[in-house]
């Protein structure tokens, strides 16, 4: 019985606690973002369109976000690097690598995103 409360006490512990979880704008930015990335690397266009403005996914088809995104299948690596946000906006910077065509090496370019927030949660803005 005493384990028992002890397991339970440590628990609630933990999530008082917040272990875990993002506090700061750029916290959860960056992690909103590097999840997008990584189902984007994933090739999963459908899951990753939830991570853009309602009002973008209600205006274009998961055809336009894909073609927006063709070349994702080329990168080896995706990574936030930076978010600097100010209010309800924040910049994202990325590195991203991939395979050159032809010249048989990797390259690494920087990538901004825009992330807003909208209705209390964060999202990347597309126009």
């Amino acid at each position: 019985m005493r384990r028992a409360a002890l397991v339970v006490t440590c628990a609630l512990l933990a999530a008082c606690a917040g272990i875990g979880t993002p506090k700061t704008p750029e916290e959860i930015v960056a992690q909103r973002a590097q999840a997008r990335l990584d189902l984007l690397l994933a090739g999963n266009f459908e899951k990753s369109m939830n991570y853009t403005t309602p009002a973008y996914r209600a205006g274009r088809g998961i055809t336009n976000y894909t073609r927006r995104h063709a070349g994702t299948g080329s990168w080896n690596k995706a990574e936030v690097s930076s978010v600097t946000c100010e209010s309800d906006r924040c910049e994202v910077a990325i590195e991203v690598t991939y395979q050159t065509f032809g010249a048989g090496f990797e390259n690494t370019r920087s990538r901004e995103e825009r992330w807003i927030k909208v209705d209390g949660s964060w999202y990347v803005y597309l126009k």
